[in-house]
């Protein structure tokens, strides 16, 4: 186990063990004497026991990456689990710093100079909310079929107690904040694995076979629309990676589509294995219209692979001059975009798949999001910006 992440989970003893571990405090001290002061960190603390993986979603590395970085430039942290609503900071935090819904609650806790930063990992939660139940209210209308949500998020007034914001998404998603008229930063969202440039792939050949990546809450992403969409296309190839398997209310409403002999269907593939690294030798665009993201991070993976994205505005996906972003989330904009891609000269493509893996490895990766997070906080702190180590694994 590395240094770091020993001396971090020796650290969560100083407060022991409780039997519910949303409840423990992890605390960590500054890298280097004098403390500066304490900043309350209210986003994951499973990422600091050396024993949860943290290539299993970007948020593990990134909430170690932002204690580490906040210790470094000499504060003293206070780790909770964001579903922790029994934690107090300490009155005179310099910074309590949240992800959803805890910042009400500590704002009346804290002095008047402590400083209050909501760090949104999605959209607001009134979009997110009410995107999901529009594309279950179409779903219905075009199959007759009512399907659950499965991603609402409950209702928090964040930004509005908030003094400042940072976000890993786009403009969309800084726009839905925008209401509130509070200083929103970009961290750019980091990525569990990079790859090296794919030279050999027969781009001639790839432009027909098109990839959805994504986990649970599949109509939220965007499942229903491009197996729709391929319907029409049986000259396309579409994979689907995703655990498709744990909506049986889906599968059963898209038995037809997901049997279809221009589809396959496979489940959940770890983003560090070989069988993804094949799936994206093997794929040349990824197919993603979400309805609502605080960073496409299943876009942004292929897109370390090459894979040209094809997304919604909502995805908050960068698309740039390689990509394709849809002019709404429909099966007639899908048909038309895949249908595009397909067509377009080896040349091309090869062009933007290039274009694609250059822009996933200059701007979204953990040394990019650590560079970028560290000067935020010299910034935002008036501390000098805390030189960037070696990056926790």
């Amino acid at each position: 186990m590395p240094v770091l992440r020993r001396a971090f989970s020796l650290a969560a003893r100083v407060f022991g063990r409780p039997a519910d571990p949303k409840s423990q405090v992890i605390v960590l001290p500054p890298t280097h004497a004098p403390s500066r002061g304490t900043v309350a960190l209210s986003y994951l603390i499973d990422c600091f026991d050396g024993e949860h993986a943290t290539h299993y979603h970007t948020n593990r590395w990134e909430c170690h990456a932002i204690a580490r970085a906040l210790t470094d430039a000499g504060f003293r942290v206070e780790a909770v689990d964001f579903n922790n609503h029994l934690y107090r900071p300490p009155v005179d935090c310099v910074l309590v710093f949240d992800i959803h819904s805890n910042l009400e609650r500590f704002a009346p806790m804290v002095s008047a100079g402590t400083k209050k930063l909501l760090h949104a990992t999605g959209a607001h939660w009134l979009f997110q909310n009410r995107a999901e139940l529009a594309r279950l209210e179409a779903l219905r209308l075009r199959r007759g079929a009512t399907l659950p949500p499965r991603r609402q998020v409950p209702p928090s007034r964040g930004i509005e107690v908030a003094d400042l914001a940072t976000t890993t998404g786009n403009r969309f998603t800084i726009e839905t904040f925008a209401f509130a008229r509070k200083p929103i930063h970009r961290i750019p969202l980091s990525s569990t694995y990079t790859q090296d440039w794919p030279g050999e792939k027969n781009f001639s050949a790839l432009r027909t076979r098109f990839l959805w990546f994504g986990s649970h809450g599949l109509v939220h992403k965007g499942l229903d629309l491009v197996l729709e969409a391929f319907v029409q296309t049986p000259e396309l190839q579409l994979t689907i990676a995703g655990p498709v398997s744990s909506e049986p209310d889906f599968m059963e409403t898209y038995r037809r589509e997901l049997a279809l002999p221009n589809v396959r269907l496979l489940d959940w593939v770890d983003t560090g294995s070989p069988a993804f690294r094949t799936l994206l030798a093997e794929h040349g665009a990824i197919v993603y219209p979400s309805c609502s993201e605080g960073g496409g991070g299943s876009a942004i993976t292929c897109m370390h692979g090459g894979l040209i994205p094809i997304v919604t505005r909502e995805a908050s996906v960068d698309t740039e001059d390689f990509g394709v972003e849809l002019r709404e989330a429909s099966v007639a904009a899908i048909v038309e975009s895949v249908r595009r891609v397909a067509a377009f000269s080896p040349t091309e493509f090869a062009t933007r798949s290039r274009a694609t893996w250059e822009f996933a490895r200059r701007q979204h990766t953990r040394e990019n999001f650590d560079r970028t997070f560290r000067s935020f906080i010299s910034e935002v702190l008036q501390v000098p910006a805390p030189r960037q180590a070696n990056l926790p694994a």
